[in-house]
């Protein structure tokens, strides 16, 4: 029983184990033939590691990039400036007054006017709807011509033309036998009208009164 004591065991079993791991080496070399000696050297050479490719190293932006952004304004939730302002279109007039209405024509075949243009004095004859000078003639009766453009109009109405003045000229003489109403002289009107009298411009010097006193001694 003293063979099988523990310490004997124990070295048993690690003889055991060297000798399987010797057995392992000498089949994995073929018991030696597969070693050349030298070795070869089949360390790498150190190189000095490789600079990565790295960005540009960051830069500002010159101050005037920033401009824009500085001028919106600080006050407005969307920081944009307001739009701007519709153009204003300048609102055309009618240029009133161009023409004289002369006369107007009413026909079964058409309604005529006939207008008498202030630059050159130019006789312009025109019916309803029709142009002149951008101007649309809109409406034509027996004595008014509407004239409209740009929203606007223009009435014109007829004149009657007027004859010469009449002029006074001297009073003729009474006739012989007819009859002067006192204070004034007789002036025929045609027609068979009321004369009329007219005053004279000078006073008539008062009668002389008779002298009744007799004579100094």
């Amino acid at each position: 029983m003293a063979i099988l004591s523990p310490k004997r065991v124990e070295s048993a079993l690690w003889l055991l184990a060297y000798a399987s791991l010797a057995v392992a080496v000498g089949v994995e070399s073929d018991w030696g033939r597969t070693w050349q000696w030298p070795l070869p050297d089949t360390s790498v050479a150190s190189q000095p590691p490789a600079n990565p490719d790295l960005t540009e190293p960051y830069k500002l932006p010159p101050a005037d990039t920033f401009l824009e952004t500085a001028m919106r304004p600080v006050f407005v939730v969307s920081r944009q400036p307001p739009p701007p302002p519709p153009a204003v279109v300048p609102v055309q007039l009618m240029k009133k007054g161009q023409f004289v209405l002369t006369g107007v024509t009413i026909v079964p075949s058409g309604k005529f006017a006939f207008l008498v243009e202030k630059a050159g004095n130019k006789n312009r004859t025109v019916t309803e709807g029709q142009d002149i000078n951008g101007i649309k003639v809109k409406e034509i009766t027996t004595e008014t011509v509407v004239l409209s453009q740009y929203n606007d109009s223009e009435v014109l109405t007829l004149r009657a033309s007027r004859g010469p003045a009449a002029t006074v000229g001297p009073e003729p003489p009474p006739a012989q036998g007819a009859a002067v109403p006192p204070g004034g002289d007789a002036q025929a009107q045609p027609g068979g009208a009321k004369p009329v009298r007219r005053q004279n411009s000078a006073a008539r010097p008062p009668a002389a009164e008779p002298n009744n006193q007799p004579p100094d001694q």
